[in-house]
């Protein structure tokens, strides 16, 4: 009898729209409305784009979080810049050091892209997630200003 214990082992990759399924539960838990079909198509169409990526994070083999980004450059920048579009870890296993972990898969993504800056709008839903200010900033980030949009009619 063996008295070893196996952690489990956690690994960051690309996310491919074969993973649609499970992306499209995580993003439900953030109260984004979609279908799997949907993500299946939004997942293929940006899977081999230079300047997007998304990473999933697996447990033992099972999506548990994902990340997705995309890199920014435009006239007034020196240096392109980094945007977290969407984090989300499954609630069950949060505070685990799942996003830590996808986090740091986007800033080196973001390095050997050539950003020197990473950034992301956590929206205006502190009683939601009240968590997600607090996790970021405890990652380094800073809060500036904010958001504006206007809908195109």
């Amino acid at each position: 009898m063996s008295n070893q214990v196996c952690a489990p082992a956690l690994l960051i990759r690309k996310c491919s729209h074969h993973d649609a399924k499970e992306i499209t539960a995580l993003m439900r838990q953030l109260r984004y409305p979609t279908t799997v079909s949907v993500m299946e198509e939004r997942l293929t169409a940006l899977e081999n784009h230079p300047n997007y990526r998304n990473f999933v994070a697996e447990l033992d083999g099972k999506i548990v979080g994902t990340i997705s980004l995309k890199q920014l450059k435009t006239h007034e920048m020196k240096q392109p810049v980094t945007r977290i579009t969407a984090l989300v870890v499954d609630e069950n296993h949060r505070g685990k050091g799942i996003g830590t972990t996808l986090i740091q898969e986007v800033e080196a993504w973001g390095k050997r892209k050539g950003s020197q800056e990473l950034f992301l709008s956590t929206g205006d839903d502190n009683h939601y997630r009240p968590d997600a200010r607090p996790f970021y900033e405890r990652l380094g980030f800073e809060c500036a200003g904010y958001r504006l949009y206007k809908t195109l009619k």
